[in-house]
This record gives C-alpha cells, structure tokens and sequence, in this order.
C-alpha cells in the first residue's frame, strides 16, 4: 500500500491556486499546474532506467490539491503502465492494480496465453501443415482429371460430329457419348470421395482449432468483464460505481480497453480517497510523437473521450462535455458577400455552428432560413473556423455546386496563423480517420485513412508566429488543422486549436477565398475576405 504522503508533494509557491477545478476537456493549464509539471520531468529525469520507455512517449498528468490541513501540493501520474507496473512510488497508485503475478488477472491472462500457445502450435504442426497440402492435392489432381476427361469428350464429340457429317451409324455415336456422360459421373464420385477423405483428416485438426479458439474467446470475455468490475471508481460525494455501471447508459454500454487507466481518473481517484481538495488538473506528454496523433513533448492536452469522458463526468458531476468549442457567436455578425436568386455568399464567424445540430444553438442554416424561408447548405466550416461559405437558395442550384464539390472544381483558400516560425511551400499528403474513443480527434492511418491533401504556402514570419496559406485539394474533417499540427505535416499547430495545440481567444483559421461556377450561367465566380487575426 502507498502511502499518503509518498503520493502529495509539497508546492512552496506564492501563486493563488484557483477558486474551482477546471473541467479537464477544455482547460488552459494553470501555473502551478505547469510548476507540478516541472517537478514530475525533474523525477523522471532522476531515472533513467524509464528513459528507454519514456522516449517512445507517455501521458503524465498532475492534480493541485489541498490536503485537510491546509497544504497545498500535488499529485502525480502516469497513463497504463510504466515498465510494466503500476505501483511506481512518488507517482499515484493504479485505481485496480492488476498486474500482480499472483493475482486472478494474470493467472486468468497465463491461461489465455496458453491456449494461444496450443493453436499456434497445432496451426505450425508438421502434421496440420501436411493435412492441408494433401487436401489441396486431392482438389488439384481431381480438377486436373476432370478437366482431362472434359477434353476427351470435346475430342470424342467433335469426331462423332465429323462421323455423322460423313454419313455414320448414329446409335453407335450416341452409345459413345452417353458411356463417356456416365464415366465423368462416375469419375467425379471417385474424386470427391477422396476429397472428402482428405478434408476429414484436416477438419479433425480444424475442429480442434475452433475449440480452443472458442475457449479462449470466452476466457477472454470472461476476463474483461471481470476486469471493469473490479475499478470502482470513487466520486466527489463518496459514491462509487464499478466502470460496467459508468459505461452502462452510454451508446458503447461497455467500457473501452485501458478505461480507468489514464492519468485523469486515477489522479481524482487517489484524492477523493485521500480526503484531497482538487483545485487545478492537467495532462501532458512526454516522449516522442505517436505515428498517428498529434501529441507533441511539454504540451498539455485534454482528457480523451472515449475512455474518460463517462468517467469523469460522473466522478465530477460534469454537464455533459463538449471538446472545447469557442463562445457562439451573435447572429448578428453574419455577414453577407453576395447573392442572387440561386445562392448566397456568407462570411460566417469563428463559434457559429455551419449548419443545425441536435441542440438549439444558431447556425449559419437556421438564421439563414428565418431571413429565406429555405436554403440549402452545400458544404460547411468547422464550429471555430471563419470565412466564405457559399448557399444555394434553390435545389437546382444545391445539385449544381454540390457537383462542383464532389468533383473539387471550386477552390478554396483559407488563411491560418501557426504557433512557430516556418518557411517555403510545398504539399501535404497525409490520410485521415476519425478516432473512435477520441470523437471529434483525428488520427494518421495510411491503412485505412481517406486521402487528404494540402497544399501550403508561407505569407508572413513575425515574432515567433507564422501566417500561411493552406489550399485544400480534399475536404476531410479537421483536415487543415492536422496537416498543421501533425509531426509528418508542418508540425506547427493553428493558433488557438484547443484540440491539437495551444487554446487561444479563437481558432485562428480562415476561409479567406472561394472560387466557383455560378449554378445557374456558368460564370467564374471569385469572392476573398480578410480574416481578423
């Protein structure tokens, strides 16, 4: 058992600490929080027997409490495990440690690896290995002769055919052809009892295969459920609630590998059990960048969704969370470029929704159609992303320019202040998926991502930011901000993404040029506008 005082470290500081904790899904990362931080790279620095680990990249995190005396310090930790423990001292405990060697996950776990030993070894068997290749054997050579036949009777029936053109006796040559009729029967009944022979020897082996297979599977699910029931997470009223039950009313109904792992829950864990007053969170990371997400050494990011959205907002009693939106904007600000009878041109501000969500929050499409009546939304901007955006008044003209999109004949610039200093231009060529337990976060998957390309070119460099404009050859979702932040992009994150970078008055990114066809006569069309950063 760790003790109390081994986990909560002294902060000797004269800064203020907050009045209230910050919701860790949208969070700029208080001082102490940063000083907290500090302290956990001095530790880790201290051993470097985590170095090897710690460079390929891990989240760390830390809570500023209050203990019941007064004392203002911190908690640390780290996400999953660190050279295979959770129970590093200094750092807080795992919410269920199960990584005892003796304890039911890893003797359940030794089972399972067991049985994924026995199919192995059945599957790589000089004797499984050698029942396939005389299964497929016997198909081969009964297709071969088969086939053979099949040749013998073309033959036989073309010089059947020339016999009778010559004037032949036909019961003879009917006699041929029904005889060599019954022997393909027969030939084929000969092949496919040997076929059968030899696929009953293979799915002897076969059989045992999906045994084994289905034991482990259920071992497997056995094991999970189990799992979740041991994290009882504890809340800010003393409630507690197993992770089944957390995860139980969400759209998953179960919990996600790793759920309860991350720094977030364990940290409000400790303190909770602790008699701590949390007063500021944050997560950082630490190591190399990931392939696919864009997380970068020292910055500070916010809890994922996926795993820690249902916990935490239990554990804090949080209104369900958005991912960091900027403040709506006023209907008001809307303004309008052009228009006519078949479209309208708008400039849409940062934090206005494009079109109506499940809530009723404005958007471009509702205030659009208290003024028209009816419109018809043809593309959209990100909720924090300002510019032109063009909208049909008619459904001819939707069906026009949806095509010019579907076939990337209209062009679209946006302007964008990166947080570094970049030269030059070039293309971006990076695929992009969603992250299934980090909606709306994107990841880089050259297997299974969509295509998405860029190109960028250099405006402006001063003091340290950099003003760049990005063209879009494809319209993936938060396409231009990942191309930015991305390691194997620019690697240089917008201004104000609270999502792949630094939070900021607003994102600063703008649609600050579209170009296409009028809808109706065909003619080039070309609107600009000037962002306000």
């Amino acid at each position: 058992m760790i003790s109390h005082d081994s986990c909560f470290h002294s902060l000797r500081t004269a800064l203020a600490p907050p009045e209230r904790l910050n919701n860790p899904f949208c969070y700029e990362p208080h001082a102490l929080c940063k000083e907290a931080a500090w302290l956990v790279e001095e530790h880790l620095g201290a051993h470097p027997e985590w170095a090897a680990e710690l460079v390929e990249g891990k989240m760390l995190g830390v809570l500023v409490c209050r203990d019941d005396s007064g004392q203002l310090g911190f908690l640390a930790a780290y996400s999953g495990q660190l050279q295979g423990r959770e129970d590093w001292p200094w750092f807080v405990p795992a919410v269920f440690d199960y990584l005892q060697p003796d304890g039911h996950f890893k003797l359940e776990e030794a089972r399972i690896t067991a049985l994924n030993q026995q199919i192995d070894a059945i599957a790589s068997s000089e004797d499984y290995r050698s029942r396939q290749a005389s299964f497929r054997e016997v198909q081969a050579k009964a297709e071969s002769a088969i086939d053979g036949y099949r040749q013998l009777m073309a033959q036989s029936k073309a010089h059947r055919d020339a016999l009778r053109a010559a004037g032949a006796s036909d019961a003879d040559l009917i006699a041929e052809s029904q005889f060599q009729k019954a022997e393909l029967r027969r030939l084929k009944r000969r092949w496919q009892e040997r076929i059968e022979e030899a696929a009953h020897s293979l799915r002897q082996q076969q059989e045992r295969i999906a045994l084994l297979k289905e034991e482990r599977h259920r071992r497997s699910d056995a094991l999970q459920r189990w799992l979740f029931n041991q994290f009882v997470m504890v809340n800010e009223r003393g409630e507690r609630r197993t992770l089944t039950d957390i995860f139980a009313p969400t759209p998953q109904q179960v919990p996600p590998s790793g759920a309860g792992e991350c720094c977030a829950p364990k940290l409000l864990q400790y303190a909770f059990l602790h008699g701590l007053k949390p007063l500021s969170m944050a997560e950082f990371w630490h190591g190399r960048s990931p392939k696919a997400e864009v997380r970068h050494h020292g910055q500070y990011y916010p809890a994922c969704r996926g795993k820690c959205k249902p916990i935490l907002e239990w554990m804090l009693h949080l209104e369900s969370s958005s991912p960091g939106r900027q403040p709506a904007a006023e209907a008001a600000t809307l303004r309008h470029v052009a228009e006519d009878e078949a479209f309208l041109v708008i400039d849409k501000p940062a934090g206005l929704l494009s079109v109506e969500g499940l809530t009723s929050e404005p958007s471009v499409e509702s205030i659009l159609k208290q003024a028209y009546g009816q419109v018809f939304m043809v593309h959209r901007l990100d909720q924090d992303t300002s510019g032109l955006m063009v909208v049909a008044r008619t459904r001819t003209a939707y069906h026009n320019l949806q095509q010019q999109f579907l076939t990337r004949s209209v062009c679209k610039k946006y302007v964008a202040l990166l947080d570094g200093e970049l030269h030059g231009q070039g293309t971006i060529s990076l695929p992009l998926r969603p992250d299934p337990l980090d909606r709306p976060r994107q990841v880089v998957d050259f297997d299974h991502g969509k295509e998405a390309v860029t190109d960028y070119r250099v405006l402006v460099v001063d003091e340290g930011r950099t003003r760049i404009e990005l063209t879009p050859h494809t319209g993936r979702t938060h396409q231009l901000r990942m191309h930015c932040a991305h390691q194997q992009g620019l690697a240089t994150p917008i201004v104000g993404d609270r999502l792949y970078g630094h939070p900021a008055q607003r994102l600063c990114l703008h649609a600050a040029e579209l170009a296409f066809r009028h809808p109706v006569t065909g003619q080039p069309l070309r609107f600009t506008s000037t962002p306000d950063f």
